[in-house]
C-alpha cells in the first residue's frame, strides 16, 4: 500500500486548495453550473488527490461523494480544513500508466497517430534551496532530456515531432531547456476545454509547494471579469502550445 502524505505535507497546500476552490465558486456563479460540477470537472482536485485525468476516465465515487461533504459546508475555512485531513491520507498522485518518466521531472507519451510525441514536466514538495528551473540546474535538466529523446529514437525511431503544452513555456527557465526552434513556435492554446490539469494550475505553485501570492492576487482580480465562455483567459498565464521536428531535439542533445 503507498504511504499516505501525512499533514505536514498537506497543509502546505492549503492556499493553492483555496484558491481552486474560489476559482470554482466564481465558476459556478458566472456560467450557472454547480458549485460541485465545477469542483470536480474544473480544479486539479481529482488528478492531485490521485484519483485520475478526468480527460480520460469518469469521476471516481469516492472522490464525489468528497465533493459532495465540501459544497455542504458552508465556512470556507472548515471547507479547506476538510479538503487538506482528506489529502494528507491520499497517495502521492503517480504519473499516468501511458506516460515514461525520466527523472523525477520529465515525461512522454507514446507517438500519436500523427508520429508526435508529447512531453510533459512536473514538480513535487522539496526542500531544495532551489528550484529544478533554476540556472545552475540546467545542466542537470537538459542531460534529463538528452536521456529521454534517446529513449524516444530508439523506441519509436520514426517519430516526427515533439509537442508540448504548459505555462512554463511562459518562463526563461523552462523555455532554455530546449531548442529555439521549439521555443519560437509558442502559441497560445485556445478553445473549449476543462481546466483540471496542472498545465494551468501549476503557475500558482512555488517548486516547493506553496501558493505565489502574487500571482493569486493577480488571478483574483482578473476573475472579476470573468468570461465563462473563455475561463481560461483569467489566468495570469496562458498554456502555450509548442512544436518542433524530432530531427531538431536529435542535434540539440546529440542524438
Amino acid at each position: 500500500m503507498t504511504e499516505a502524505k501525512g499533514m505536514a505535507v498537506a497543509e502546505i497546500s492549503r492556499g493553492f486548495f483555496g484558491v481552486q476552490l474560489h476559482y470554482a465558486d466564481v465558476l459556478a456563479a458566472k456560467a450557472g453550473v454547480p458549485l460541485g460540477e465545477a469542483i470536480t470537472f474544473h480544479t486539479n482536485f481529482h488528478r492531485l488527490f490521485a484519483y485520475g485525468n478526468l480527460s480520460r476516465i469518469a469521476p471516481d465515487q469516492e472522490f464525489t461523494a468528497l465533493v459532495r461533504d465540501v459544497v455542504g459546508i458552508g465556512d470556507p475555512r472548515k471547507r479547506l480544513d476538510l479538503l487538506v485531513a482528506t489529502f494528507a491520507k491520499r497517495p502521492p498522485d503517480p504519473w499516468p500508466s501511458d506516460r515514461f518518466p525520466f527523472g523525477p521531472h520529465f515525461a512522454c507519451e507514446a507517438p500519436n497517430e500523427a508520429s508526435a510525441i508529447k512531453i510533459h514536466f512536473r514538480n513535487r514538495y522539496n526542500k531544495d534551496s532551489t528550484g529544478p528551473l533554476h540556472a545552475s540546474k540546467t545542466a542537470e535538466r537538459r542531460a534529463e532530456l538528452a536521456q529521454m529523446f534517446g529513449f524516444v529514437a530508439q523506441r519509436w525511431p520514426d517519430a516526427k515531432s515533439v509537442n508540448g503544452a504548459s505555462w512554463l513555456y511562459n518562463t526563461e527557465g523552462y523555455r532554455r531547456l530546449f531548442p529555439a526552434e521549439y521555443d519560437a513556435s509558442r502559441t497560445p492554446l485556445v478553445g473549449p476545454r476543462p481546466i483540471h490539469g496542472l498545465s494551468t494550475w501549476g503557475q500558482f505553485l512555488d517548486f516547493r509547494g506553496s501558493v505565489k501570492q502574487t500571482i493569486v492576487e493577480t488571478f483574483y482580480q482578473s476573475l472579476n471579469s470573468l468570461d465563462p465562455a473563455q475561463p481560461w483567459l483569467a489566468f495570469p498565464f496562458q498554456v502555450l502550445a509548442t512544436t518542433a521536428p524530432f530531427e531538431t531535439f536529435r542535434r540539440e542533445y546529440g542524438i
